[in-house]
């Protein structure tokens, strides 16, 4: 990832190393860089290294998760339409917000697309997102902290232009956030097929939409177990998964069903919406 006008935090990092300064935990922080690459895609590009370390994030995370079974409960709960009390919604976000204080986020989410951990289903990136457990921008919020750390230590140690550097690297990150929230904030089904941007749908749009989804429910029939599905919801794109293991459970697929989610398989299909790919006739007006 590099600024607009700046440099790469590798560029960064390897002129520090070639001025003797021991850049170690800075260079670490390359792999949340790679993570916050929206998919799809986002797991093939990742390296070796970069899986590693989150699949380690990603296990401790649920272990941690498994020691509380009242939070997992309550969570179902929430999930299935169920309501919690001031009280308990305040007990399992402050469990959330403390796993993520403890495990970056980035790597969280890059490791539950990469690594399928049996019996943590419903306790994906996403799941937590729905339910309000996340602090916002929880994918950048660790990477954020430590960038400014480091160019407070940098700035301790004399090397004044990388703190910057650093600072402006931070700025973008903080920057492309923002740009995410704001298209978030529109970016729904019409988002996706206005090829005209009239904001509405036109009758070509509504062909081409239609005939995308029957592709994808055909694609579904057959390829509902592969890892390869993303759901966009609020304008967050979280995955991969397996479609059928999202709607195994017959209480929340009936819930999901009412809900705008968008779904593409592997990055190469177009987004539908996630009713209508359960069969649910589409009203585009």
């Amino acid at each position: 990832m590099t600024t607009g006008q700046g440099e790469s935090l590798d560029t960064i990092v390897r002129r520090l190393e070639q001025d003797g300064y021991d850049a170690t935990q800075l260079r670490s922080l390359q792999i949340e860089f790679d993570v916050l690459e929206r998919p799809a895609g986002l797991i093939t590009r990742l390296t070796v290294k970069a899986k590693a370390s989150a699949g380690v994030h990603w296990s401790a995370f649920v272990g941690e998760l498994r020691e509380s079974k009242e939070a997992m409960g309550l969570g179902l709960r929430r999930m299935v339409g169920g309501q919690l009390s001031p009280e308990e919604r305040d007990k399992v976000r402050a469990q959330m917000v403390d796993l993520v204080k403890v495990f970056p986020a980035g790597l969280i989410a890059a490791a539950n697309s990469a690594f399928p951990v049996p019996g943590t289903g419903m306790f994906t990136p996403w799941i937590l997102n729905r339910l309000g457990l996340m602090p916002s921008r929880w994918r950048e919020a660790h990477l954020l902290d430590q960038l400014r750390k480091q160019s407070q230590l940098l700035s301790v140690a004399g090397y004044q232009t990388a703190a910057s550097a650093l600072d402006r690297l931070r700025d973008e990150v903080e920057r492309d956030a923002d740009e995410r929230d704001a298209v978030g904030a529109g970016a729904r089904l019409l988002t996706h097929w206005d090829a005209n941007d009239n904001g509405r749908w036109d009758d070509d749009e509504r062909t081409a939409y239609q005939a995308e989804l029957d592709r994808v429910r055909a694609v579904a029939s057959r390829s509902a177990a592969r890892k390869r599905w993303y759901i966009e919801d609020e304008g967050e794109v979280f995955g991969a998964l397996r479609l059928s293991e999202l709607l195994a459970d017959a209480e929340l697929a009936e819930h999901l069903a009412s809900e705008t989610l968008l779904v593409c398989y592997d990055g190469k299909s177009g987004w539908v919406a996630l009713p209508h790919l359960l069969g649910s006739t589409p009203v585009l007006d």
